[in-house]
């Protein structure tokens, strides 16, 4: 599994299970290990998904808190 697919594994669990949002992103960054790329990477196949079934809301939150994560780290 590559960093991109725990990345993304853990946006969507997160969301499942209620965690607070600032805690939510602190332990995306912790996973991604502050690498952008693996974010970024992250957010595209949960969107690519998305283009497949498109009324999945906690897809959509988990994205969101993908850009909550990309805000904090370096560009």
């Amino acid at each position: 599994m590559t960093t991109a697919e725990s990345v993304r594994d853990l946006a969507i669990d997160l969301v499942r299970s209620d965690t607070e949002r600032g805690e939510a992103v602190e332990e995306l960054e912790q996973v991604c290990g502050g690498r952008r790329v693996a974010a970024v990477r992250a957010r595209q196949m949960i969107a690519s998904s998305l283009e497949e079934e498109v009324d999945e809301p906690e897809k959509q939150e988990a994205m969101t808190l993908l850009d909550d994560l990309l805000t904090r780290l370096p560009a």
